[in-house]
């Protein structure tokens, strides 16, 4: 029903994919994930082919980043290259894009909402609806200059360049930084939860699979007080 959201649908058959769109049901499509674990091809043709309107998530981002910008370059860039490949293959060069920077920031934002029962609240900026903004921008070299909003947001943004966050009116992250979050106590917390998770696994576990062997090391970065 409407009420469901189906995540990934990277191997659904047609007759499958009939029964969600009979059904209204809606479909989010994990970019980064999906393409470094092999799922499969990302659902964003058959999306537009049965007129369900696709929706972005991150999923495991223990695997990789937990950011809405990466999916949704991720995703056009994706569905950019999928159309044309055809063209492509045939030797000829691509005459137009189907996919703009504006379908993607309405993957990640209106459709979201409207995915999860919220788009009479959320997913824009309308009278009447709850003021939940993110303002980008301040001095970011990635940023400017600013010819064009939604691809500025898009090809360019990072989750460094968010300035100010407000959820339904109230100041979360102002100048960068989150408001009322002692960040160094949670970083801490974050580093303890994951040792003591691995530690249960090894208790539970024969053997953890093998790091590769590589010459990086993450060092921390010195704190400015």
């Amino acid at each position: 029903g409407p009420d469901q959201v189906h995540v990934h649908c990277n191997t659904l058959d047609d007759e499958e994919w009939r029964l969600l769109a009979r059904a209204g049901a809606k479909v989010s499509i994990s970019p980064e994930t999906e393409l470094n674990m092999g799922m499969g091809r990302l659902a964003f043709g058959k999306c537009r082919e049965l007129g369900i309107k696709p929706t972005l998530s991150c999923d495991i981002i223990s695997l990789n980043s937990g950011d809405l910008f990466t999916q949704m370059r991720l995703a056009l860039a994706y569905q950019r290259f999928m159309d044309n490949d055809p063209i492509n293959q045939s030797g000829a060069m691509p005459a137009e894009l189907t996919c703009t920077a504006r379908d993607a920031l309405a993957w990640a934002t209106i459709n979201g909402a409207d995915a999860c029962g919220l788009a009479s609240k959320v997913g824009s900026l309308r009278p009447g609806k709850q003021a939940d903004i993110v303002l980008l921008g301040g001095d970011s070299f990635a940023l400017r200059p600013r010819h064009e909003t939604a691809g500025s947001l898009v090809f360019q943004a990072t989750p460094h360049d968010v300035r100010d966050v407000l959820v339904a009116g109230k100041i979360v992250k102002r100048d960068g930084v989150l408001v009322g979050v002692d960040l160094p106590k949670v970083l801490d917390r974050a580093e303890r939860s994951a040792a003591e998770v691995l530690a249960r696994v090894r208790q539970g576990a024969r053997a953890l699979p093998r790091k590769a062997a590589t010459a990086f090391h993450l060092k921390e970065a010195p704190r400015i007080v």
